[in-house]
């Protein structure tokens, strides 16, 4: 389905909003209120009211004297919204965007609520760290969803939910479908077959969050009649936190943010990396991710090979500079910005994992292997380049081959387009990580890979440094690339 057909059934806000405003003029105001507010810590938040609609959230929640903003696709919703907070006489923001893609900044709002937004979203995990990444660390996602229609993948409780269409009919006299069948919309929306509230614990946990859970919201905020109608499909809350990682991950941020001004993608090298690469994407190498795509080198040359690649980063300045550089190069990728360790896939999702120079700069390595080794099916291929960079840091032989390469060749790190970057800010941070320091693949890669669920089936090393004494400059440090197989 396309895009246009998909927002064509939520372009008109006005049979939603009669709801919404019997909500607003009803006890259930106080009671979403109540409900909210026990999850909420301290005042005047910035809240990002996700899927808005008529402006339900966006209004009660100014009303409490917080800081509002709340976007939706459709200007009809957005119509409405606007016209209940002028009759609350309240002042959230509304904008009209794409959840898909939220135009704030990192680390925006301490809160992002929705109500009966998120089963409507065609990649839901690629949507929730999108929640994330705008959120302050600490910061709360706030979701109220159901399982609305879920019966029409279970014969079992559809004819459970068609008894209480009938019951609700002799009781009060009117005629409620709980859920249209709208299969055609449904398969673009996959949590609409996805029992929930479970999967989004496990989707916000791969993406370390902390995650809380209530089950049945609906016995506080619905009136009688709903609590009767609707209870085969009960409202759930799923409260995630942001944890707090600044310093080591903060640093890391903060260099590769500006670093990403430097880069662009060198078509040579391109061609240098599709030569180590081309022999593993065999025929059933399909759907590939790029973890630390950085400005996109790995992404653009598995593209170019014909895999469906899905690229993610910790920085949202480097996703930005990779989408460009795809685009610049007539090749395409789904991104998502998201560290390493945080990835909102299903288990078994990709046929291949890739990622370049990435290995050294990871603050939790072991993790991280296991939450590759979680999202690549069976069989799949792990393959990653990388180099011993910062040795130098730590070894006076290494710190002598990287002089003599900058004496032969100027500085280790080239800046384009007069952009001046403070490289200590990552000289500092590589000196706490655990795989700087390490003489590798011999002294991790070998051991940690068979013990995260990987066999290793190739491996090549170049030691450039062993040249340097003839004034061959093509590196200063060990390079390798690791190919291994999911057991």
């Amino acid at each position: 389905m396309e895009a246009a057909e998909r927002a064509k059934r939520w372009s008109s806000g006005e049979g939603y909003n009669k709801y919404i405003t019997s909500e607003l003029n009803s006890f259930r105001k106080q009671a979403w209120k109540d409900q909210i507010g026990k999850l909420l810590e301290g005042e005047n938040l910035r809240i990002l009211d996700i899927g808005c609609g008529p402006g339900f959230f966006s209004c009660i929640l100014s009303e409490e004297g917080h800081t509002v903003t709340g976007i939706d696709a459709s200007e009809g919703m957005l119509s409405c919204a606007r016209a209940n907070a002028e009759k609350l006489d309240v002042n959230p923001t509304f904008f009209k965007m794409d959840v898909n893609n939220i135009e704030f900044p990192d680390d925006t709002f301490d809160v992002v609520i929705s109500r009966n937004v998120t089963w409507t979203l065609e990649h839901p995990g690629e949507v929730y760290a999108e929640f994330k990444r705008v959120l302050k660390p600490g910061g709360k996602i706030i979701i109220y969803d159901a399982n609305w229609h879920m019966h029409f993948f279970d014969e079992v409780l559809m004819k459970k939910v068609r008894q209480r269409e009938e019951d609700h009919f002799k009781k009060y006299g009117v005629k409620e479908i709980i859920s249209g069948g709208d299969m055609e919309y449904f398969k673009t929306a996959p949590l609409t077959s996805t029992m929930r509230p479970q999967w989004d614990k496990k989707t916000l946990e791969a993406l370390d969050m902390e995650v809380d859970i209530e089950e049945d919201v609906g016995r506080n905020v619905y009136e009688e009649w709903e609590k009767h109608l609707y209870a085969e499909s009960p409202l759930f809350c799923v409260c995630a936190t942001k944890k707090d990682r600044r310093g080591l991950t903060e640093n890391m941020h903060t260099y590769w943010q500006e670093r990403s001004k430097t880069f662009g993608i060198d078509l040579g090298h391109m061609a240098d990396i599709r030569r180590y690469v081309e022999p593993f994407v065999t025929e059933d190498i399909k759907k590939v991710l790029d973890v630390g795509t950085g400005t996109g080198i790995m992404a653009a040359t598995l593209a170019s090979l014909g895999c469906d690649v899905t690229a993610v980063d910790l920085c949202s300045e480097m996703i930005r500079k990779a989408k460009d550089n795809l685009t610049n190069n007539g090749l395409n990728a789904t991104f998502v910005v998201t560290q390493a360790d945080e990835l909102p896939f299903e288990d078994n999702s990709f046929d291949m994992i890739v990622n370049r120079n990435l290995t050294w700069a990871l603050d939790k390595p072991e993790e991280t292997l296991k939450q590759w080794h979680r999202v690549l099916r069976p069989g799949g291929i792990l393959l990653y380049l990388d180099g011993n960079h910062y040795n130098y840091l730590f070894f006076e032989e290494d710190k002598k081959n990287r002089e003599l390469y900058t004496k032969l060749t100027g500085a280790p790190h080239s800046e384009r387009s007069g952009v001046k970057v403070d490289y200590s800010l990552c000289d500092n941070t590589a000196l706490h990580l655990p795989l700087s320091k390490l003489k590798r693949p011999y002294e991790w890669d070998v051991k940690a890979l068979p013990d995260a669920g990987f066999t290793i089936i190739h491996e090549h090393i170049d030691h450039p440094q062993n040249q340097l004494q003839f004034g061959i400059a093509r590196g200063s440090a060990t390079n390798f690339m690791i190919v291994a197989k999911k057991i």
